[in-house]
């Protein structure tokens, strides 16, 4: 591969400053077709792919792979996966002889590594399959890694769970003084998270509130990894204290009032907790739903401003979750995704949109059964599984879904879900007609509306085949429907349409209409619009953010491809 450096791209420069001939895989002149075409595959897509070569595991990757190892490149490329990886050798090493023994794939979901690249061992989270690729003797010359990082949606998953845990012990305390007994046996059963903790009175505690419990007085006693809190913790941030057990991190309570000096939190950071804004936002949750149980135990008129707090940070932790939208060209996507108001709870409802190798671009919309921190984990799980089958596999909605009912399955993921994945498409001929079409199938999740450029709206028919989760061997099948310019297709989740009081033909009947009557809309006003008359105009008596379950809704504008594209859509973002 004579070529390389320029085969690389970005990483053309690095590439060229490795010794290949001093390597286990030798000069690029003589490597096999084997190796080159699976290192030409690699460097050819914008999706994260490493490739690991010979009995050393060689190390070469793309340019997406750079922003998984980060300050493991350069260094990385073209040494020994156990040179690179060896903190986390303990937990990969085995995957790549599996899969060298056996040449079957491995696929890891969520699998936590303590990997050192940027400094000091940190916490990560990865989904990944490694899969063997065959050498000219048919034997498994090496291994391909196709991986995305999922640590910001684990460790959020995590800690959302952890505080909707503080909420549910804290929801009914009336005596301050139980605050410490009640909030420690929850946070201290999250050591990840919050390695040491405890909740002290401020040095300079005013009489305006009771303490929040003398040493004696406590069922939970102190921590003494903990030393005693400085005097000058700010009213907002953090103060920041070395020990010999590490930094600990001291954060106030907010007060509801000014003049109130409230207990302090202090945190013993562990070995690979960063300080970095997304933890400080966590603890910043934390003290806010403390500081609410003090409050509603001196007063019941402040409940339903701590239930504000607790929504905040339901919805904000939810939409981590929800991944920003691309912009094809000539295709525009919005979405919206509301939370219920039961803020003591939070949903399963989700959406996703991905640019696919093949070009065309993946749509998905779904809704885990239940409404609680669990459902949330698990639509983590079915997210992650439909989105990086869809990406890695060129096949029918039909046949990914049933993929992701059969992985559900083998590991054992016990939720039951509805999926719509449809793919938005364009063969030669259609785009010479500057068509596009659907394609869809769905697991029991409700019709798409198609709206054309005349203002026609109608629910498409499709078969509902079962849910995910109920049956792994069910059969599934896919709809077809050719998109003309100018077309809308929006997909919602059930909170936007079901209601107790009325039979489900009626309110999709009514949204269709309302759809109708939008259709002059730009898009992102079209679906801000039609959530507003469907969570409000249909509750009859009710405000309009009073709404019983999450909504979620996605939708896509396909503009005419013989002009540029319109102002309102925003810029192009692949």
């Amino acid at each position: 591969m004579d070529d390389l450096p320029a085969a690389a791209g970005p990483l053309r420069d690095a590439y060229a400053a490795v010794d290949w001939a001093a390597t286990a895989v030798g000069d690029p002149s003589g490597w096999d077709e084997a190796l080159r075409s699976t290192l030409r595959v690699a460097l050819g897509t914008r999706f994260p792919v490493a490739l690991f070569w010979g009995e050393d595991l060689v190390l070469l990757y793309n340019e997406a792979y750079v922003g998984l190892i980060a300050d493991k490149h350069p260094s990385a490329l073209g040494r020994p996966a156990r040179e690179v990886f060896p903190e986390a050798w303990d937990v990969v090493g085995p995957l790549f002889e599996e899969v060298r023994r056996t040449g079957s794939a491995t696929w890891s979901e969520d699998q936590r590594l303590l990997l050192q690249r940027h400094g000091p061992a940190e916490e990560t989270f990865f989904t990944f399959s490694y899969s063997a690729v065959r050498g000219p003797d048919g034997g498994v010359a090496g291994v391909v890694d196709i991986a995305v990082e999922t640590t910001h949606q684990v460790v959020d998953r995590r800690r959302l769970e952890l505080l909707t845990q503080l909420n549910l012990a804290l929801a009914d305390i009336l005596d301050p003084g139980d605050l410490a007994d009640r909030a420690l046996p929850v946070l201290r059963s999250a050591p990840l998270d919050l390695a040491a903790v405890d909740v002290v009175d401020d040095p300079s505690w005013s009489a305006a509130l009771p303490p929040v419990g003398e040493p004696a007085e406590r069922a939970v006693p102190r921590d003494e990894r903990l030393p005693a809190p400085p005097d000058d913790v700010p009213r907002a941030g953090v103060a920041l204290q070395e020990t010999a057990s590490g930094a600990v991190v001291w954060v106030r309570l907010p007060a509801s009032r000014p003049g109130i000096r409230r207990p302090l939190l202090g945190v013993l950071l562990g070995p690979t907790t960063r300080l970095d804004e997304g933890y400080r936002g966590f603890l910043g949750l934390v003290a806010a739903s403390l500081a609410a149980a003090l409050d509603r135990a001196h007063a019941h008129a402040v409940e339903q401003a701590a239930a504000d707090v607790t929504r905040q940070m339901s919805e904000a932790l939810q939409r981590s979750m929800l991944t920003e939208l691309p912009q094809p060209d000539h295709l525009e996507l919005h979405a919206r995704y509301l939370p219920a108001v039961d803020t003591a709870q939070v949903g399963g409802d989700w959406y996703d949109a991905v640019i696919l190798p093949d070009g065309a671009t993946a749509l998905v919309i779904g809704d885990v059964v239940g409404h609680d921190s669990r459902a949330a984990a698990a639509m983590g799980q079915v997210r992650a599984m439909t989105r990086t089958l869809a990406w890695s596999t060129p096949e029918p909605p039909s046949h990914v879904l049933a993929r992701v009912d059969r992985a559900m399955a083998d590991l054992h993921a016990s939720t039951l879900a509805t999926v719509l994945l449809a793919r938005v498409e364009q063969s030669p001929e259609d785009e010479a007609e500057g068509l596009r079409r659907l394609r869809w199938s769905s697991a029991g999740h409700l019709p798409p509306v198609l709206l054309l450029a005349d203002g026609t709206t109608d629910l498409l028919p499709q078969r509902s085949d079962l849910l995910l989760g109920v049956d792994p061997a069910a059969r599934r099948g896919d709809q077809e429907v050719v998109l003309p310019p100018g077309s809308t297709v929006l997909l919602y989740t059930d909170g936007l349409v079901e209601r107790r009081d009325q039979p489900l033909t009626a309110t999709l009947e009514l949204m269709r209409t309302a759809v109708a009557r939008l259709a002059d809309l730009p898009l992102a006003e079209l679906v801000d619009e039609l959530i507003r008359v469907m969570t409000g105009a249909v509750r009859r008596g009710r405000a309009a953010d009073e709404h019983d379950d999450d909504v979620a809704v996605l939708a896509v504008r396909l503009h005419p491809e013989d002009r540029p594209r319109p102002p309102e859509a925003g810029p192009n973002r692949l």
